[in-house]
């Protein structure tokens, strides 16, 4: 039993070293791609105002806002799933049995 217990713990260290490297990699593409993104979502919002303004059919109002409150929770979220990643490859490391 002491035997197995042993390789259990050697494949979650190896997989906990995995998943921290690849979310510390995709923590530094996130925070790229964030800065982009909110650019985008802010620029999105303004159009969605400055269109509700307009005599645009409602369709392309509702559409617009739509497509501004997605990029926006996509924009919020964007760092959660490389720091899950960490958090998880970290708990791997450190499990006991």
């Amino acid at each position: 039993m002491i035997i197995v217990k042993a390789i259990i713990k050697f494949i979650f260290k190896i997989v906990g070293i995995l998943l921290i490297i690849l979310g510390q990699g995709l923590v530094l593409i996130t925070t790229i791609s964030s800065v982009l993104v909110h650019l985008f979502t802010g620029f999105l919002f303004l159009a969605a105002i400055a269109i509700s303004f307009t005599d645009i059919d409602l369709g392309a109002k509702i559409f617009f806002w739509v497509i501004a409150i997605i990029f926006g929770a996509i924009a919020t979220n964007i760092l959660f799933i490389p720091e899950f990643l960490v958090n998880t490859g970290t708990y791997l490391m450190e499990y006991e049995f």
